[in-house]
């Protein structure tokens, strides 16, 4: 269960704290309800920018949680310049959390599809989330750390225009991209013959894109970006090896034997013949959304980067319990995707450990709640997945 309350300010007015209110949804980054709650109790439109406490819950969901709302007009018969301590200006905070930043984002995105109500879904560190209906839109604002999701939408596009969203404009520059509204639901509760096309169709993707990336011994320096001249889009991280981007991760009971072992695992990868491509970095029904019995869309590409297919094989198989048609689709000549995904296992959750390292990092002091202890966790399992591969 969520409690909520928020303190509101319109433009440099401050007006108060409301709530505490309790919330139909448990999960932080999920304001919708908030703004609606707010916006009927004020009488004028209202978006959450960031979330300032919590008291109790866990992983993202229940507690009581206090947010900073912005007012988008002047609230009637409230009081004005209420005190309140909103706390210092942190200079990681995400430019959609602060009131410049998200009526900037807001103003840019309106000036593009016209007037229109603004819904907002969702906001935390990773992304801010609103739909514009009037404009069959929905803008999406991400950190700097995000992957350049329009290049590699339009990167996609090229291959199958039928597997990624519409790109409506973009500003990559301040991490902001309107998409065209896809018309469905999201495939949380995918049937039995959504899962195996969608990642058949993928992964037909994925091997156009792979491009001469079958190798680790020509990769450049890890972290550095690969350009258009490789084949991909521009601004991805290449992950095929994790190991130098290990250093500002914690260390657990088992992680130096792990990090030992990265140099032989990223050969034995390598010896599967899957060619290193885009991997989608999250890849699993909740980000594809789709009409009944249609093609399914993939969404959420701000995880994208260089690097082993078999970590989307991976994920595939955390979320759904099966990953066969993963297998099924990478059964290219001379390859052994299964054996991949077993290599595979220990590379991944490593390379997960580095992302919430780099979440962690990136991020203001209060929104680091939403990730503390993911990379002891990730690295947690990365062991694990060692263990099992050298019994087996």
């Amino acid at each position: 269960m969520r409690q909520v309350s928020a303190v509101v300010t319109c433009g440099d007015t401050f007006h108060g704290r409301f709530g505490p209110v309790e919330m139909p949804s448990p999960w932080w980054n999920d304001v919708a309800p908030v703004v609606t709650w707010l916006s009927g109790l004020l009488g004028v439109p209202v978006v959450v920018l960031r979330l300032l406490d919590v008291d109790g819950g866990a992983l993202m969901r229940d507690g009581h949680v206090t947010y900073h709302a912005e007012a988008l007009e002047q609230p009637a018969g409230l009081p004005a310049n209420v005190p309140i301590h909103l706390g210092d200006e942190e200079p990681l905070r995400a430019s959609w959390a602060t009131r410049e930043g998200l009526r900037a984002a807001l103003d840019w995105a309106l000036a593009i599809t016209g007037p229109s109500e603004i819904r907002q879904v969702k906001t935390w560190n990773l992304a801010g989330l609103f739909h514009l209906p009037g404009g069959n839109a929905w803008l999406k604002t991400t950190p700097p750390f995000a992957a350049p999701e329009a290049s590699i939408i339009a990167a996609l596009a090229e291959v199958d225009p039928t597997l990624v969203p519409k790109v409506l404009a973009a500003d990559p520059a301040r991490g902001r991209m309107l998409l065209e509204h896809i018309p469905g639901e999201d495939c949380w509760k995918a049937g039995p013959d959504l899962v195996p096309e969608t990642v058949r169709r993928f992964a037909r993707a994925q091997q156009r894109l792979s491009l001469g990336l079958q190798g680790i011994d020509d990769r450049p320096a890890p972290h550095e970006a690969i350009g258009e001249e490789r084949g991909l889009p521009p601004g991805l991280i290449d992950r095929r090896s994790v190991l130098a981007a290990t250093r500002r991760l914690p260390r657990i009971p088992g992680s130096d034997e792990l990090l030992a072992e990265v140099p032989a695992l990223e050969e034995e990868l390598a010896a599967c013949g899957i060619p290193y491509t885009l991997v989608h970095g999250d890849f699993h029904p909740g980000n594809w959304r789709a009409v009944p019995g249609g093609a399914a869309v993939v969404l959420d590409f701000a995880d994208a980067h260089v690097g082993h297919p078999a970590a989307d094989g991976l994920r595939l198989r955390e979320w759904t319990g099966d990953a066969e048609a993963w297998v099924e689709a990478w059964s290219l000549p001379g390859a052994d995707p299964r054996r991949a995904l077993e290599v595979a296992a220990p590379l991944a959750a490593l390379g997960q450990a580095v992302r919430y390292q780099e979440f962690l990092d990136g991020i203001e002091p209060s929104e680091r709640r939403y990730h503390a202890g993911d990379p002891e966790d990730a690295l947690g399992e990365a062991v694990k997945a060692l263990r099992r591969l050298r019994r087996a």
